[in-house]
């Protein structure tokens, strides 16, 4: 949809009995978040032009802030959901470094090390700081499991936008950590 202040997208579904859906979605590629601002019926994008007379067609800070506390939630569970293939990637290739998780940002990537495993996660990208506190703690927890989150810096260096934790490789038998942690 043109004119209404950025890339607006037109969805429209066709349901069984003759009935369909229809929606307007905005990517918002600074946030890598596609919004639904808004779905319905017919008259969905009359709607949505109404709106767009006085901006309320944009996502709203309250739904800016609900973004933002689901962050940490959203990052843990797409390192859960790859984190056994990728370890085990990582276990076959010592030394090489695994991506884990590429997108939305932040990524992050695994990386055994002797005894050690190394989880890299990009700290800084476009222009912005991509981790909290929390989310640190989070990752640690998701990967480690219990424990205070153990920061360091490889043997070869390492990229300036990344904090790297390390621990103990996990047990295969005994990993991901329970759910409970997280």
């Amino acid at each position: 949809m043109k004119g209404l202040g950025g890339p607006l997208y037109k969805l429209h579904a066709d349901l069984s009995g003759g009935r369909d859906i229809r929606g307007i979605t905005w990517y918002d590629r600074g946030a890598d978040v596609c919004w639904l601002l808004a779905g319905g019926r017919h008259d969905v994008y009359a709607r949505v032009e109404q709106l767009a007379k006085t901006d309320s067609h944009w996502p709203t800070s309250e739904d800016w802030a609900n973004f933002e506390a689901d962050a940490p939630i959203r990052l843990i569970e797409r390192v859960v959901r790859n984190a056994r293939t990728s370890l085990e990637e990582a276990m076959k290739k010592p030394g090489a470094e695994v991506p884990l998780t590429l997108s939305p940002p932040p990524a992050a990537f695994f990386q055994i090390d002797g005894e050690r495993l190394w989880l890299r996660a990009t700290l800084f990208a476009h222009g912005r700081r991509q981790l909290t506190q929390k989310q640190v703690a989070a990752l640690w927890a998701a990967v480690f499991g219990k424990g205070i989150p153990q920061e360091g810096h490889p043997e070869h260096g390492g990229r300036w936008d990344s904090i790297y934790l390390v621990g103990p490789i996990p047990d295969l038998e005994s990993w991901p950590p329970a759910k409970s942690l997280l």
